[in-house]
């Protein structure tokens, strides 16, 4: 079966996937989307495409039928310019590692931890208590609300009860199954929950109804002591209004890991913001790197390569998000 893999990630993965299958493709792997020399008759001949990119403007597919994203989020995916009677499917297995960074920088904004490495350092004994320093916080008894009670919010729950946290959660769709949420909102009652949180996270995806779901006025309901993590999406949160609450001290905190701008082979020193949030103290940056583990990897690339194996098969495919 003719199979492409399709963009810089899909194909330094390649290898890695194709050695997890059970069943032989016929395959063709291009790094480059601009290669249309290249593009054109790979894609004229592909039954199956691996990437997570889609763009209105790639040439015909006409053999298409599966079109294997190789990440969850499907944003760079443009979902009406896809061939007709394809099926698109995503792939998982970040859930464990992005819950792990959540509690990781949870654990290190609440104790000040940065703060009080970096002071003894130094030299200075301003978090010792005899030495007249003021105590750090806890996590235990906090409330999370989690935006989003998907897989990943899932396995933050898990963990946050074993912390004895108390878990409330906002959420698109219903709920059947609350796990260990104690309370879940629809997402249009995201208001209530908000002014209840000590740690707020944002676990959802991006979309019509979440874009800048998070505004000025909402993080102005949040609490002045109330942590902000987002692993989801930078859209999610309006940029400059989650700057000034932060550099204003509206809120207590925040661990960012997805951003409005991001690197790209042409600009690999492009700045994450527009705002220096670079600058501010109570804020932990990282580059959108949350789930990207050896784990993640294999459990990642394990799937998808079973889900391959099912195509050939002609049996049922896990982790479908539509057909056009």
């Amino acid at each position: 079966m003719n199979t492409l893999f399709l963009g810089g990630l899909a194909a330094r993965v390649a290898p890695r996937i194709l050695a997890k299958m059970t069943e032989k493709l016929d395959t063709n792997v291009l790094a480059e989307l601009g290669d249309m020399q290249r593009l054109i008759p790979a894609l004229a001949e592909a039954e199956i495409v691996v990437g997570h990119i889609w763009r209105a403007d790639f040439p015909e597919a006409p053999r298409l039928k599966l079109l294997q994203a190789a990440t969850a989020g499907i944003d760079m995916i443009d979902v009406e310019s896809l061939p007709r009677g394809i099926t698109l499917c995503n792939v998982f297995g970040h859930e464990p590692a992005i819950a792990e960074y959540v509690f990781a920088t949870m654990l290190a904004l609440t104790l000040r931890l940065f703060d009080a490495v970096m002071a003894f350092r130094g030299g200075s004994w301003a978090a010792h208590q005899p030495a007249g320093g003021s105590p750090h916080g806890e996590i235990f008894g906090k409330t999370i609300g989690i935006v989003g009670y998907g897989r990943i919010g899932r396995e933050v729950a898990k963990r946050a009860v074993a912390f004895g946290c108390k878990v409330i959660a906002a959420n698109r769709s219903p709920v059947a199954d609350k796990g260990d949420a104690w309370e879940i909102y629809p997402l249009a009652e995201l208001d209530r929950m908000l002014p209840q949180c000590d740690v707020v996270l944002i676990a959802a995806g991006l979309g019509p109804e979440t874009r800048g779901l998070i505004d000025a006025r909402r993080l102005a309901l949040m609490r002045p002591t109330a942590l902000l993590i987002n692993i989801g999406r930078a859209a999610i949160v309006e940029e400059e209004a989650l700057y000034h609450a932060l550099s204003g001290s509206r809120i207590g905190g925040a661990a960012l890991d997805v951003w409005w701008q991001h690197w790209s082979p042409e600009h690999p020193d492009r700045r994450p913001s527009r705002f220096p949030f670079h600058e501010l103290p109570n804020v932990l940056m990282t580059p959108h790197c949350s789930g990207f583990t050896e784990g993640t990897a294999d459990r990642r690339w394990g799937d998808l390569a079973a889900n391959l194996d099912r195509f050939v098969r002609g049996e049922n495919l896990h982790n479908l998000v539509l057909k056009t």
